[in-house]
């Protein structure tokens, strides 16, 4: 396996990258018979929807909610008021503020990834006194004309582009990922300085393919110096070249915005090992970083439906880490901090290890038992038949 180009740099996870200003909740009031919300998406997967999940934010006043599936008028873009099957809808009683919901529906729903959308509805079971706000959407968080957010309320329709906040469980236990749109989660603004404990807070990560780090980037309110602190798998080893400075007066507003830095020696990931991207202030004086809060439905893990999953999320620790048990790691909190990747493994070309015999050379003769001196070029691999070491990229 070698690791080829990208031709530019993939980010990952994208979310970070697209997200503008400091994300928030972006809620909604229901104290009437009759008011909804809820968004318009696809079918994410071939199977069985057991449950829906939705956050609250304030409740005043407690009532039962009915959560649904409804299909979708192609004409206007609303629910139908209409069940995508029977039994496709349950009731949540019992509310309480700033709490994510995984409500099960009457019967498992089977349902056909083949491009149809549906319509997650929140709405009253029968209207008694609610008064409450419902979590439905993450403001300035990579805005979205689909999937995207409806609400009827005082009468009035409307739809709007910007990140859903409903999930949806099969009943295998996975929350399943949907484009553009968050798992009930919770937007957490965390915010430190060096005097601070802990003073370096950051991502925890590992990807399921060898590739290399060009660069980082992380939606921050950059008020006071910083260092990124790129920790190695041992989690006490800075990689070589793996600090970066950056300076407050270093930016084009004095707004939360993605910032982007890249590396001075590009890093190279092995895939299924974990690493971290730290922040580390240098002054006295607070920055923030943005971080999302998901509940997991018992085993079922809510993180697999963000960018990442379970394998990227937050990660703390004071002062310099002498050992791996020096950090404490947050599974359910994913901060919004990223990388670039400008090359990939490919399984194109051999590197770094042995070529089998009786491989046939661009010249058309074959080796003998190993070769090295290895050239890519393109799509055709040249040297000389000998027994050693495979040496090349």
């Amino acid at each position: 396996m070698s690791l080829v180009d990208v031709k530019g740099v993939n980010l990952v996870p994208g979310y970070t990258i697209r997200s503008v200003d400091s994300v928030y909740a972006n809620t909604v009031t229901m104290d009437a018979a009759g008011e909804l919300c809820g968004c318009v998406l696809e079918v994410p997967k071939t199977g069985n929807i057991s449950k829906i999940g939705f956050r609250t934010s304030t409740v005043t006043v407690s009532d039962t909610l009915k959560i649904s599936l409804q299909t979708v008028d192609d004409t206007t873009g609303r629910p139908t008021g209409t069940l995508i099957h029977a039994g496709a809808y349950g009731t949540q009683a019992g509310l309480v503020s700033n709490t994510t919901y995984w409500v099960s529906l009457q019967n498992p729903v089977a349902v056909t990834k083949d491009g149809t959308s549906i319509a997650i509805v929140v709405e009253f079971d029968g209207y008694g006194a609610g008064n409450l706000r419902i979590y439905r959407a993450i403001t300035r968080f990579s805005d979205t004309n689909f999937p995207y957010v409806f609400q009827y309320i005082g009468g009035t329709w409307a739809l709007t582009f910007i990140a859903p906040n409903f999930a949806l469980e099969y009943d295998t236990g996975t929350i399943e990922p949907m484009n553009a749109m968050l798992p009930a989660i919770a937007v957490t603004n965390v915010s430190w300085d060096t005097n601070d404990n802990p003073d370096r807070r950051g991502l925890r990560f590992s990807v399921p393919y060898n590739c290399r780090m060009s660069g980082i980037f992380l939606l921050i309110d950059l008020e006071g110096d910083v260092d990124v602190e790129i920790y190695d798998s041992d989690g006490i080893t800075i990689i070589p070249d793996g600090t970066i400075s950056m300076d407050a007066n270093l930016r084009g507003n004095i707004n939360p915005r993605p910032m982007s830095r890249i590396l001075v020696t590009p890093i190279k990931l092995t895939k299924d090992t974990f690493y971290r991207v730290v922040i580390h202030p240098t002054t006295g004086t607070n920055i923030t970083i943005y971080a999302l809060d998901v509940t997991d439905d018992g085993a079922s893990k809510a993180m697999n439906a963000i960018d990442g999953g379970v394998n990227f999320h937050y990660t703390i620790c004071h002062g310099v880490p002498v050992a791996e048990v020096d950090w404490t790691n947050l599974p359910t909190r994913c901060p919004m901090i990223g990388f670039m990747i400008d090359r990939l493994e490919s399984a194109d070309y051999p590197v770094n290890a042995d070529v089998k015999s009786d491989v046939v050379f661009n010249n058309g003769t074959q080796t003998g038992t190993y070769a090295r001196n290895i050239v890519v070029s393109g799509a055709e691999v040249s040297g000389q038949s000998t027994v050693g070491e495979v040496t090349g990229i």
